[in-house]
């Protein structure tokens, strides 16, 4: 939730609602940054696979909250076709 742009507080009531304990601030904390490490890791993958014979490129604007103020923000999006005929995401930016 908090990487989709939800606030801490956002967050906490969210928890609270759906399990009925907050989560800390701390915890959250602590979970964007073994997140933010699994990210990186997938954003940094070489493309391994050989051809694709199609690579699709998109965006999406989202509204985000950061640090208490709201902005749009563009989310571009590869996806590719493998030979196979299996789509791949190829990295998100």
């Amino acid at each position: 939730m908090y990487l989709a742009g939800a606030s801490v507080r956002r967050v906490e009531d969210i928890t609270e609602a759906l399990w009925g304990s907050k989560v800390s601030p701390t915890t959250i904390s602590e979970l964007n940054t073994k997140a933010y490490v699994h990210i990186e890791d997938w954003r940094n993958l070489p493309l391994q696979g050989g051809c694709y014979p199609y690579v699709y490129v998109d965006g999406i604007y989202l509204r985000r909250n950061w640090g208490g103020e709201f902005e749009n923000v563009a989310v571009l999006v590869a996806i590719a076709v493998n030979e196979d005929g299996y789509r791949e995401v190829l990295g998100a930016v």
